[in-house]
């Protein structure tokens, strides 16, 4: 039977190769067959770039609130698109850790941009409240996502997130509508170096700080999703973060409302427990 990472770094090669045909000519490509593929090894990595030009018509998630009331989340006209470069593969763990599975998104000018956009609906109470979403030019430049098995069961993960954003558009009358709009300009959030550049900001770290998912129970056995990131090791503090943003403006009938610049310089995040129940 082939190991179980050369049967994954099998099935990244040709999801990898899948991407790069997207790009790349016929001419550059040059196929791999079993005997060259199985010289392949998970920590070898590979690298892609995807071209997205994803869309969905609807996404409906139904609740009930403490009314026994149904309520509705619903995201309409689902667009992605945009090119994403990416480098992935599998990294020994720390010493009595298991391996973790790598992922990153290089700074590459003009590759690693996205465009999303959807529209927005809260059905609650027999009421219901939307708005439209817009998200341009967003990149990952510097990102790295880890991934592994958690040592009280479910995924641990790691982020460490360098994230810039052209423009957050909300519009409440339709997409395309900038009556009543708010629009968030130039945002950057990740961790400032001594020089004043922005570096990735380690939310998560599968050694220090891991993030969770898992099915856990509550007091009475009853089961419930949960995720969060766990505290910092003893005598680490978790790493300092920054967000800054541009400009805020709303654009109403009578004009513009400018709330200017917005900046928190430093953040940490200890300890977070979500549970759904």
């Amino acid at each position: 039977m082939m190991p179980k990472n050369c049967r994954l770094a099998r099935l990244a090669a040709v999801l990898a190769l899948s991407g790069i045909s997207a790009v790349a000519s016929a001419a550059d490509m040059q196929p791999l067959n079993d005997v060259a593929l199985s010289d392949i090894q998970g920590r070898d990595g590979v690298s892609f770039l995807l071209n997205l030009n994803a869309h969905i018509g609807s996404t409906i998630i139904g609740v009930t609130d403490t009314d026994n009331n149904p309520a509705s989340l619903i995201l309409n006209n689902v667009a992605l698109t945009g090119l994403i470069a990416a480098t992935w593969g599998i990294k020994q763990g720390a010493p009595g850790m298991p391996d973790f599975v790598n992922i990153a998104y290089p700074s590459i000018a003009g590759t690693n941009t996205t465009q999303y956009a959807y529209d927005l609906s809260i059905l609650a109470s027999g009421r219901t409240l939307g708005t439209s979403i817009m998200f341009q030019n967003i990149s990952f430049g510097g990102t790295s996502m880890q991934w592994t098995t958690a040592g009280n069961g479910g995924a641990a993960f790691g982020l460490g997130l360098n994230m810039a954003i052209d423009n957050i558009f909300l519009q409440p009358n339709g997409r395309g509508n900038n009556t009543g709009q708010m629009n968030i300009s130039g945002i950057k959030l990740g961790s400032i170096s001594d020089t004043g550049s922005y570096t990735p900001w380690v939310i998560a770290d599968v050694a220090t700080q891991p993030g969770f998912f898992k099915v856990g129970l509550d007091d009475i056995g009853d089961s419930h999703f949960q995720f969060g990131i766990g505290w910092p090791d003893v005598q680490k503090d978790a790493p300092i973060g920054s967000l800054h943003i541009d400009n805020i403006t709303f654009t109403t009938p009578t004009g513009n409302v400018n709330l200017g610049t917005s900046s928190i310089g430093s953040m940490q995040l200890q300890y977070l427990n979500v549970k759904f129940k």
